[in-house]
C-alpha cells in the first residue's frame, strides 16, 4: 500500500464519494421497496470484504490523526475533539 498525504479537502472529497455510494444503495432499497421486491440477488463477497478492510483502515487512520494532534505543542483539550 502506498502512503499518500491528505489535506482536509481531499478527506472531504473521499467522504463525499462514500456518501454518493450510500445514496445509490439507499435509492436501490427504495426502488426495490416501491416495486415490492423482497430480495435482490447481488454478488457481495468482494464488496463485504472491501468494506471490512475500509472500516479497519478508517479506524487506524483516525487513531493516527488523534496521535498526531495530541503531539502538537500547546494544544488544548477542546481543540483535540
Amino acid at each position: 500500500m502506498t502512503l499518500q498525504t491528505y489535506n482536509s479537502q481531499k478527506l472531504e472529497e473521499l467522504a463525499f464519494r462514500f456518501f454518493d455510494l450510500a445514496a445509490q444503495f439507499r435509492n436501490m432499497a427504495k426502488k426495490a421497496r416501491r416495486n415490492h421486491l423482497e430480495e435482490i440477488p447481488l454478488h457481495d463477497k468482494k464488496i463485504l470484504l472491501w468494506c471490512n478492510h475500509l472500516e479497519i483502515w478508517a479506524k487506524k487512520s483516525q487513531t493516527n490523526l488523534d496521535i498526531m494532534i495530541s503531539e502538537l505543542p500547546h494544544k488544548k483539550k477542546e481543540e483535540f475533539e
